[in-house]
């Protein structure tokens, strides 16, 4: 029985202390865009965003002197939540999107080229930098206007390995980059 009890604490102890590296999942955007509203009601046709990153599941890593990387995970489709949060958002700035490619003012196209979270332990400042690239490709009859996006950010959380621990700050930068998009939208 004591043997028992010894090989049962054991397994508690070393269960709970194994490293456990959970996917980040992105909550849908939920933002009130606070940028400027289009006063002529444009129609836009958002097409389906498209993720160009080679590996859509590795969101970042750990930097560090080490030979074994650690990286941060997310199984969220990226695209789909962009294309999703940007229509709610264009919504919220004016924009018509029940509407035909055809008969939209802008066509727009929208790229995710990187999506990148270095955590480092090292710096006691900001131990958290993230950058997320969009490429946007809008049609304005027969004018094509590309434009790429870089929303960038920083800042400092709790010594973390865990990919669920990034979640708020990748949210803001998901966030800002759709208002950001959008308010350029605005001025076209």
């Amino acid at each position: 029985m004591k043997h028992l009890f010894f090989a049962a604490v054991a397994l508690l102890i070393f269960s709970g202390c194994t490293y456990k590296n959970e996917a980040l999942s992105l909550e849908s955007y939920k933002a009130e865009y606070k940028g400027p509203i289009t006063r002529d009601k444009k129609v836009v046709y958002l097409k389906p965003v498209k993720d160009l990153r080679a590996k859509k599941n590795i969101i970042g890593y750990v930097d560090q002197k080490s030979s074994t990387t650690i990286n941060f995970y997310s199984n969220e489709n990226f695209a789909e939540k962009y294309t999703e949060g940007l229509g709610y958002a264009l919504n919220l700035a004016g924009f018509n999107t029940d509407a035909s490619s055809s008969e939209a003012n802008l066509i727009v196209e929208v790229s995710i080229k990187d999506i990148e979270l270095i955590y480092n332990d090292k710096n006691f400042d900001a131990n958290l930098n993230g950058e997320i690239e969009i490429e946007v490709v809008v049609r304005k009859g027969d004018d094509v206007i590309t434009q790429n996006f870089r929303q960038k950010g920083s800042k400092w959380i709790a010594p973390s390995y865990n990919s669920k621990d990034l979640e708020p700050f990748l949210y803001s930068l998901f966030t800002d980059s759709i208002d950001q998009i959008v308010t350029r939208l605005t001025r076209m």
